[in-house]
């Protein structure tokens, strides 16, 4: 909360002191605050709720062009040099895109978060949520600032808050990552009586591990970003642990996760869709297209379930890893090829924990002065007027 706290503080100092003035120095600023807290949160994972994310590439995003590698050269026992080809520990994503994923846990975001940091893309998130999270204290406030959508689920009050947002996001190109999850919230008995009275409704087939999704608000973002974002990606998340049929929420609540009984792995499949392919201008063909989509993740599900991990493809690019090929600096693995040449594993950790988790409060110290101030200001109104 402290930290929450200050974050919130920084950004409407940011906001107050650069937004009148520069809305693009406002917007960097914003970035970085946003990059330091969620190194934070990272960094708090590693501490509380270790584990590991087990990447699953799809044939449609073959690792060779979403791994980053680099060539140096290495001096040779025998003194010659020689080139060597290792993983930077970064993953190439465009810097702008729309990600859409299952939702099966509260936690879900803080996991797509950590992708989002792989890819240098932790200060660019930009998260749909409920609109009763605006009131959240601190953490409400934070994320009004940081520029977060608001939904309060129905088109006719979302619609010009969901345009103008994105609109504003257009404005220079800016990095940005719209992160959905089309099926609203987590899975609960509610919705999944809600999702089933759907599915009787128009008398369709429900899921059974995951909601029926809506398509509206994700084609209108989709409409509204055009050709500002060429590429879709799709998340399938699985956590081991949960048996078919179960509440996946009731299992692994945060509180649950950051005392120590948080999953050991967090297995993730990627898929994506080039925005020209999707049927964008035809709102039936949309809404179909959504959910053929939630029909396949189903049954990839489904398969996690029975199997205990999701399919990668080999496609013989020659991306696959050595578990020596990525490593931090003090020589531990950060990737190794788990099962099949395009299946990875990654812990979920900094690259470098004490100089990214110090940023946040380094990044305060020039607001030491603008906060004594504001306590001479308060000092000086109370003594004035009240006594």
């Amino acid at each position: 909360m402290f930290q929450a706290a200050i974050v919130c503080f920084a950004t409407l100092v940011t906001f107050v002191c650069l937004w009148p003035f520069s809305r693009r120095l406002y917007q960097r600023q914003l970035t970085h605050v946003l990059s330091y807290w969620s190194q934070n949160l990272i960094g708090l994972v590693q501490a509380l709720a270790p584990s590991q994310m087990v990447f699953y590439f799809d044939e449609s995003c073959p690792p060779s062009a979403h791994i980053v590698k680099h060539t140096n050269q290495k001096q040779h026992l025998l003194g010659k040099k020689k080139k060597d080809t290792s993983f930077t520990g970064e993953l190439n994503f465009p810097d702008r895109t729309i990600v859409i994923s299952n939702h099966q846990i509260y936690a879900d975001w803080i996991y797509v978060w950590f992708i989002a940091y792989l890819a240098k893309a932790h200060g660019s998130l930009k998260i749909m949520l409920k609109n009763e999270l605006k009131y959240t204290p601190f953490f409400g406030l934070g994320m009004q600032l940081f520029d977060f959508i608001f939904m309060k689920r129905k088109l006719a009050d979302d619609k010009n808050t969901i345009i103008k947002n994105l609109e504003r996001s257009k404005v220079g190109d800016k990095p940005m990552w719209l992160v959905l999850f089309p099926e609203g919230t987590v899975i609960c008995d509610e919705m999944r009586a809600r999702s089933q009275a759907y599915a009787l409704k128009n008398k369709m087939a429900d899921n059974l591990f995951t909601l029926l999704p809506r398509s509206t608000g994700l084609k209108l973002c989709t409409t509204t970003l055009g050709d500002s974002v060429e590429w879709m990606y799709d998340l399938t998340i699985g956590y081991p642990g949960i048996q078919a049929g179960e509440i996946p929420e009731d299992t692994l609540r945060l509180k649950q996760i950051f005392t120590g009984r948080g999953p050991q792995q967090i297995h993730v499949h990627l898929r994506r869709y080039h925005i020209s392919e999707l049927p964008v201008d035809d709102d039936a063909a949309f809404s179909k297209w959504v959910m053929d989509r939630w029909v396949e993740k189903d049954k990839r599900m489904e398969q996690f379930y029975e199997e205990g991990r999701f399919t990668s493809f080999d496609h013989g690019d020659g991306a696959a890893a050595n578990d020596d090929d990525w490593i931090y600096d003090d020589e531990t693995p950060l990737l190794s090829n788990h099962s099949g040449p395009h299946t990875y594993t990654v812990p979920i950790r900094l690259r470098h924990p004490f100089k990214e988790s110090l940023g946040l409060w380094l990044y305060m110290i020039p607001y030491i002065p603008v906060l004594y101030l504001f306590y001479c200001l308060v000092t000086y109104l109370i003594h004035h007027y009240y006594y």
